[in-house]
């Protein structure tokens, strides 16, 4: 179950337990809004549930539309589908650095598959590293055993980090859970972002991105090259859906295909950076993998924009440096949404598949908005 602690104006009023109904969730913003100060929009002050690090991503997302409650009922009932394992896999998945959207986190969580699950062992009861040595030696776990009468004189705690650093573990309420031994690379394969299939006149091989050295100098020995751009690069695939459809396939160097591969783990972390990347190509459409490469490089030089022309008015305003307090005042004297359409054609935004976009250094040609433009 994922439990929210609402609030209003900086301080908590509420909780809510997930999955609720909508007219549950609209009692909730009512009471909230009412106990808060006035115009105060209710958002996530605090999430308690079995992966911890969803506390810091989820807060302040503001619970002000249908849409927000459908995705936050669809992200309890994932979160109640998995066991320990995929609580764990997701909690890995997330961006401990950067805080992820409510999005972000719903699409993380959907993809994690079932195999991903078995790529872990859980230790019930064992919460530290002294009862992980222990558990460990009793179970003859480890490859090298150690006789009987020396288990008691062994550094169990020693024992208990060097396999927990080993295997990425951790020790969670109901025990230790780690990955297995061998299964690291299924781990990175499970979250790899492009696949290519490279070929030499001796073999074949199928290499997921991004990838460990280790990985890369099994590609290498299995191909028999020194370098993996002697290597022909016969088929590109992404996990990510479009992209097959919108970059060229004619990525001619692996060193290409990691640089991109790496970018797109960036824009997975990124609040909207896959679909922004989705935009811009639908725009750009480049002609080459490398040009599509260095879009991906130069991503920041693009953004996307509101679809509402009033709240696009609003943003032309805050760029112009205007702060909410100014707006506020202003609301209800100007007509923001004539500010928005006038504002969308003069900065070059175009319509896309994958919503509205614009390019920051130098706009795209205007065209009339309201037609479809690409």
């Amino acid at each position: 179950m994922l439990k929210l602690c609402v609030s209003g104006g900086g301080r908590a009023l509420g909780q809510l337990d997930l999955p609720v109904s909508l007219d549950e969730f609209k009692q909730l913003v009512d009471k909230v809004c009412a106990a808060g100060p006035p115009n105060n929009t209710p958002t996530i002050f605090k999430v308690d549930c079995s992966v911890p690090a969803l506390c810091w991503h989820l807060q302040q997302t503001r619970l002000d539309s249908d849409a927000t409650l459908q995705k936050l009922n669809q992200l309890a009932e994932v979160l109640d589908g998995m066991n320990a394992a995929g609580l764990y896999h997701l909690s890995k998945s997330l961006n401990p650095e950067l805080q992820q959207s409510l999005d972000d986190v719903l699409r993380i969580a959907s993809h994690i598959k079932p195999s991903s699950m078995d790529c872990y062992e859980v230790i019930p009861g064992v919460t530290s590293e002294q009862e992980l040595g222990k558990w460990l030696v009793e179970h003859d776990h480890l490859e090298d055993r150690a006789p009987e009468t020396l288990r008691p004189y062994l550094d169990y705690r020693s024992i208990g980090i060097d396999y927990r650093n080993a295997h990425e573990g951790a020790f969670l309420a109901g025990g230790y859970i780690g990955i297995r031994t061998g299964a690291i690379e299924q781990v990175l394969e499970e979250q790899s972002v492009l696949h290519l299939t490279l070929s030499t006149a001796e073999s074949w091989y199928y290499l997921a991105l991004p990838a460990s050295e280790e990985r890369l100098e099994d590609a290498k020995r299995d191909l028999f090259v020194e370098d993996l751009d002697q290597a022909v690069i016969a088929g590109v695939t992404y996990t990510t859906p479009h992209l097959d459809e919108l970059i060229p396939a004619d990525c001619s160097t692996v060193n290409d295909a990691i640089a991109l591969a790496l970018c797109l783990k960036e824009m997975e972390q990124e609040d909207g950076g896959l679909t922004k990347f989705c935009a811009v190509l639908e725009v750009e459409q480049p002609g080459t993998f490398a040009e599509a490469l260095n879009i991906a490089m130069n991503r920041d030089d693009y953004e996307l924009v509101p679809e509402d022309s009033e709240e696009y008015g609003k943003q032309v305003l805050r760029r112009a440096g205007a702060d909410d307090e100014v707006i506020d005042t202003i609301d209800g004297y100007m007509d923001f949404a004539q500010l928005g359409t006038d504002s969308l054609a003069e900065d070059g935004v175009r319509r896309t598949e994958f919503g509205l976009v614009r390019r920051l250094s130098e706009p795209f040609p205007p065209q009339e908005f309201g037609q479809t433009m690409c």
